[in-house]
This record gives C-alpha cells, structure tokens and sequence, in this order.
C-alpha cells in the first residue's frame, strides 16, 4: 500500500509566510481585474426573474411562463438556487453587491488554485506568473450568472482530490455534499461528475496499467470510486430528480445542435482572441515542460486534463474549468512534483536579506497594497454614478419602456439577446424567444433565424406566430426592412434599438 508523499510546498503557508505582503498584493491585484469585468449576461435578467418569481409563488417552475412560443412546455431551471440567491442580493442588498460577490468569489477561486500551484512549483514568481495567465486566460467567463459557481467547484473538486492523493489528508466526503449543492446551482455540475471520473479512472489504472509513482493503493482507489459513485446519486437530489442528471447532455446529443452552433460560447476557439491565446500558451507550456523535464503527468491528472482540453477545443464554454487544471498541470510539470521532499531544499524560500532591506521592502509593499485598495475603492464607489452597478449598456432599456405601453396580447418577435432583458424588464409581455435553448430546441430557433437572417420566408414565420410587433437591433438588417415597409410602421427608435407595429 502506498504511502502520501510529503512535497517541497507541502508546508506552503511556512514558506510564504515572510512574503504574505507580496502574495496579498498580488490577491488584490486579481480583485482589482475581475473588478474591471462589468458585463451583463443576456441570460442574467431571466434567471434574476425566475428568483423572483421562485419568491413570490413559493414553488420550483416546472413549464414556462415566460414565452407564447413555447408556452406551458416541460422546462427545468437547472439554476434554481443561484436564481434565487441572486435576486434576494439584489432585492435586499441592492444591484451593487452581484458585482463584486462574483469578483470575490473568482479571486477566492483563484487564491485555492494559488495554494495548489505553490505546492507544486514553490516559487513565487513563477507561481504568480502562471496563476496571472491562467486568471486573465479565464476572463471571458467572469459574469455575474450561476456558471461562476461551477469553476470555484471545480477547483474545490480539484483540491480535495491532491490532498488525497498527495497529502494523505481525507475530505473525500466533502464531495458528495458540494455536489448536492452544486446540482441545485448550475446545471456545470457535469463537470465535477467527469472531473472526477477521470480522476478516479486514472486512479484505476494507476500503478497497474500506466506508471505510477505514488499510485493510490486498492483500498484508497475504491473509497474514491464509493464517493464518486455517491456524487452522482446525490444530483437526482433536486427539484427535477433524474431528469436533471441528463439534462446537460442535450446540449451536445439532442435537439438543440443548431443553437451549439451559434451562440458563441459554444463554438470551438479560433485562437485569434487574447483568452484563446493564453489557453494556448498553457498548452504550449505544458508540452514544453513534459518534453524538458521528460516527465508526465500522473494517469489521474493527465486523464483529466486530455478530457477537459478536448471539450475545450469542442467548445469554449468549456476553458472555464480546463484553464485551472492545466495550470495546475504546468505546475506540477515544471515543479517536478515526483520527487519527494526528501533531499530537496525549500525552493519557495527566498535568500534572508538584512533586516533594515526586510523593512524598506515591507514598507513599500504595504504602501503600494494601501495604494491599489483606495484606488479598488474608489473605483468601486464612482462605478454605481458613472453606469450602473447592473451594466444595461448595450440592451434596449428606453425602447423597453415603449413597448410597455403596448398590450401585452400582441405577439412580439425580439432579439435573441434581449429576451432575458425583457422578461426582466416586462414579465407580462410573452417573449418570441431567448437564452433557454433547451426550451425552445433547434425547430423554433431555425425560425427565429429565418426572420433574424431575412430567409425569404421569413415573413412567412410572422404571419404563422401572428406577430405584431418587433424589437431588434437598429443598425440590423431586418430593422432597415422593416423601416422601408409599407406593412409595419416604426413606432420607436434611438441608437440601439428599433421597435416597429404592424401597420393597421
């Protein structure tokens, strides 16, 4: 039976302790850039409806409510809790606490994955270095919505396994708990179920059919399996029960491929933009590090991380949870974490200086930290004056306002990535369509894309849903058409949004 070994950044707190300064620095230097990212999702403003509506009904939705195209249809909000959770911080705490709770949580996330690199690779600079491009790597996925959650479970995931397998410490079962919870908040609990089946497949196959130095002996490897087993029977724990479980794969294996092939962040990266680049750069790092060290991962981490980097290259969505795992990768690579403590020095510890250099260097650290804190603050106190601490650039919020004034029994075609806005905004006016892809399937957005891309059938499609009236985009092609229509009149428009009526 194998014994855990004791790693040079076994003791990671005693060897960052004399730069715990430098290291709260660099924390709050990650606060500061997730602090930058205020992008609303569409998708926000139906799942901050559902919380309400959650609230004021007393029960878990199981039909929609919300469209007249889909009117009445099974549907399940996989994000319950997190909807409800949200709309009570808006509600009581007010918009400007969603901003910077998610900012909080991705650095918190951040600063756990932080403490697995350093174990690995125990020196400082390179550490934060590789955690800065992993963190702005990950920036497209910082947005206040419940996929958030997912990444800082993942990586919570991630921890509780090394120090299983690499400190001898059991919290195996912790996981099945943050899976109960983790089902009831996003529907990324997927992610943790193949995270750790790879994990425990490697484990398998460890010592026995793929090189191993430190393989899990049977009995450990099978308490892994019991608890993985156990993380997939606590997510029928839910308001939907086994349906849940399948939910997320009909995303890839049922009717909604049409969607998966439009909305961007399901699309394979083109690695033309600066996130793609950097995930990139730690695939390169991580072949780099492999071909110098002559040395790979271990079967549960490089199982692991193969799985996750193929999804990615399906689809970006993915990255959120691959971009931690290969930095931890890299680290281990790079840190040559297969070698015992033993005869090792402790490479995070830096030469002791005099003490009068250990004070100045004190000092302008924590100068420096005081500095970029008031500028966070100041920051975050002029943000709320300056746009709101609920971004709504970018969304029709006047012409929301005219639509208002319309009864709501006339059919409405709307812009795809406005529909969560207008169920925010006016819940009694049915939407054509929105962000529920799973709701709707491939057959109602092939006809919002025949309007959307002016098929020639596409007045076809409104006649058949008797739409009668229409918001979209002002600079769009179908806003220009329908301006030039003897049939629809325009009855409001500004820079961002047109809203036209069906000509009497």
């Amino acid at each position: 039976m194998s014994t855990a070994p004791e790693y040079a950044g076994a003791r990671w707190w005693e060897e960052i302790r004399p730069q715990v300064v430098v290291v709260a620095l660099f924390c709050l230097l990650l606060l500061a850039l997730s602090l930058q990212n205020r992008v609303t999702d569409s998708d926000f403003w139906w799942q901050l409806r559902t919380g309400q509506w959650i609230i004021e009904q007393g029960r878990i939705p199981h039909q929609d409510s919300y469209s007249y195209t889909a009117a009445g249809q099974p549907w399940i909000a996989h994000s319950w809790l997190a909807d409800v959770g949200m709309y009570l911080l808006y509600h009581y705490a007010g918009p400007f606490s969603l901003h910077p709770l998610r900012a909080l949580l991705h650095t918190a996330s951040f600063a756990l994955l932080f403490i697995l690199v350093w174990q690995r690779w125990p020196r400082l600079g390179p550490a934060m270095g590789l955690l800065l491009v992993a963190f702005v790597a990950s920036a497209r996925f910082w947005l206040t919505r419940p996929n958030s959650l997912s990444l800082a479970f993942c990586i919570a995931y991630l921890y509780l396994w090394h120090l299983y397998k690499y400190r001898g410490r059991d919290r195996l079962w912790l996981l099945p708990l943050l899976m109960l919870l983790w089902a009831n908040l996003h529907s990324g609990f997927i992610y943790g179920i193949f995270l750790l089946g790879a994990l425990f497949l490697g484990e398998v196959l460890a010592g026995r059919f793929w090189p191993d130095q430190f393989p899990l002996g049977r009995k450990r490897w099978l308490r892994l399996g019991l608890f993985f087993l156990l993380c997939i029977l606590a997510v029928p724990v839910n308001p939907y029960g086994f349906r849940l479980l399948l939910y997320p794969f009909s995303y890839y294996l049922g009717s909604i491929t049409l969607h998966t092939h439009f909305v961007g962040e399901w699309l394979s990266p083109d690695f033309h933009g600066p996130a793609d680049l950097l995930f990139a750069l730690l695939l390169l790092l991580l072949l780099a590090g492999m071909a110098w060290r002559r040395s790979g991962m271990v079967p549960a981490e490089a199982l692991a991380v193969g799985l996750f980097t193929l999804l990615s290259l399906r689809s970006v969505r993915v990255e959120g949870v691959a971009i931690p795992l290969l930095a931890y990768a890299v680290a281990g690579v790079f840190g040559q974490e297969a070698l015992p403590r033993v005869g090792v020095g402790r490479q995070g510890a830096w030469p002791r200086p005099q003490k009068a250099i250990m004070w100045a260097w004190r000092a302008g650290t924590l100068v420096v930290l005081l500095l970029l804190l008031a500028a966070v603050g100041w920051e975050f106190a002029t943000w709320g004056r300056r746009g709101g601490f609920v971004g709504e650039d970018g969304y029709p919020q006047q012409a929301v306002t005219a639509l208002a004034a319309m009864p709501p029994s006339e059919r409405m075609f709307n812009s795809y990535n406005w529909g969560g806005y207008i169920i925010w905004r006016l819940p009694d006016h049915p939407v054509f369509i929105d962000g529920r892809a799973d709701l709707y399937g491939d057959p109602l957005f092939g006809e919002y894309l025949k309007v959307w891309k002016l098929d020639p059938s596409w007045g076809e499609v409104l006649r058949r849903w008797q739409v009668q009236v229409v918001i979209c985009e002002r600079p769009s092609a179908l806003a220009t058409l329908l301006a030039e229509s003897p049939s629809w009149e325009q009855v409001y428009a500004d820079s961002t949004a047109a809203v036209f009526r069906r000509a009497p």
